[in-house]
Order: structure tokens, then C-alpha cells, then sequence
């Protein structure tokens, strides 16, 4: 277990996190993955090859027991993965994220990091070891109704720089 850290305090947008190279990562998960909303996207995969990716891109990241999909999340829920207090450990990669009862985990977690990165906001702990990326997606706010978190991802840069390659090689074989 890494030291934990009030996540408060690393508050950055993707374009001002100083890591190398993480704004081509960010630009690539918020306009080109696939399976996200835009314009630019790379399209969608099969059924069968979005679970290969998937199952992929969370065992190459050691997070096969580490993620969570629900449906519906409620306060109680973040404690499953140790997202409750303002106090994270930034060493520890996890994430929990809503699902749509239709859409595939794959589809779920790309968009909320499409989203998170996006719209924020996001929080940055750089360390020797690598940098880590704490990633919040919310609701937009209607009438006046405050957001609701929908996702909470703990993620190194070296995670997402690894999931980008897994993406961009399946796009290139055509799958």
C-alpha cells in the first residue's frame, strides 16, 4: 500500500498534468478510442471481441479483481473499492463505473474515461515509480440538481498509456 493522499490537492486538467507525452494519450481517449462518442472515433468491435479487449487491457493492468461494473451506484458502494474518504491511495489502481443495462463493460469504461477526461475533473500524484491519474465522470447537473459521480478510476499513466496501444493494435488488425 503507497501513501495515501488528499486527492483534493492534485486537481490538473489533462493538458497541464506535466507528464510526457499525456496529452496525445488524453486526446486519444477523448476523441479516437473506440467505442465513445465521436466524430473521430475508431468505431466498435464485436460482442465477442469487446470481452477479448477488455479482459485483455484489465489483466495487462492487474485489475482483473480490482474493477467494478454496476448498474447503479450508490454512496455504500464506493467503499468496495476504497474510493469512500478524500484520502486515496494514488498507488493502488482501481475503479468502479456505472453501466448502462444494455452496454458493455468495455463500452462503459471507455466512455467514462472519455468523459472524466473531457469534462473532469482529474487529479495527478507524480511519483518516481510513475504518475498516477485519478479520474471522476458526473452526471451533467439538471435544474439545479447537483451531479452524481458515476465513475471513480485510480489509474496509472503507464495504464492507460498500455490500454491505448491494446486499442489502437485491435483497430489495426480490423477486428
Amino acid at each position: 500500500m503507497g501513501k495515501k493522499k488528499n486527492y483534493h490537492e492534485c486537481l490538473t486538467t489533462p493538458f497541464e498534468t506535466g507528464i510526457n507525452n499525456f496529452t496525445e494519450v488524453a486526446r486519444y481517449f477523448m476523441y479516437y478510442a473506440p467505442e465513445i462518442d465521436s466524430a473521430q472515433s475508431a468505431g466498435v468491435f464485436s460482442p465477442e471481441t469487446e470481452e477479448e479487449i477488455l479482459t485483455d487491457m484489465l489483466n495487462r493492468a492487474g485489475l482483473k479483481k480490482k474493477s467494478v461494473f454496476m448498474q447503479r451506484i450508490h454512496e455504500s458502494s464506493w467503499k468496495k473499492v476504497d474510493f469512500e474518504n478524500d484520502n486515496l491511495d494514488f498507488e493502488n489502481p482501481r475503479f468502479l463505473c456505472s453501466r448502462y443495462p444494455k452496454e458493455s463493460e468495455l463500452h462503459a469504461l471507455l466512455r467514462h474515461i472519455r468523459n472524466a477526461l473531457a469534462h473532469g475533473p482529474i487529479y495527478v500524484w507524480r511519483k518516481k515509480k510513475d504518475d498516477y491519474i485519478f479520474l471522476l465522470d458526473k452526471n451533467a447537473s439538471k435544474n439545479g440538481i447537483s451531479s452524481k459521480i458515476t465513475a471513480k478510476m485510480m489509474l496509472s499513466y503507464t495504464i492507460l498509456e498500455s490500454w491505448k496501444a491494446i486499442l489502437e493494435n485491435r483497430v489495426a488488425v480490423g477486428e
